[in-house]
């Protein structure tokens, strides 16, 4: 009986640990703490991106229209490569 309430209970105390740590490292991000920093380069390190070009291309697209716009809120036309 014992066995059985352990095995039911194990997932979600692993879910209310996750989160508890998530919280943790989102406090530490917003103050720009190192560790969350390294945590988040880890992370990627061990669990690539399975889509990374197609993030490094949106990424470009979305720095070229940001350039866009601050030069049209300036008057000036740019160039669009691509």
């Amino acid at each position: 009986m014992e066995n059985l309430l352990l095995i039911m209970l194990t997932p979600w105390l692993v879910f209310i640990v996750f989160g508890i740590i998530a919280c943790w490292l989102l406090k530490l991000a917003r103050k720009r703490k190192g560790i969350a920093l390294a945590f988040g380069v880890f992370v990627q390190m061990f669990t690539p991106d399975p889509m990374v070009e197609q993030t490094i291309k949106m990424v470009q697209v979305d720095k070229r229209v940001v350039k866009q716009k601050a030069a049209q809120a300036k008057g000036r036309k740019i160039k669009s490569s691509g």
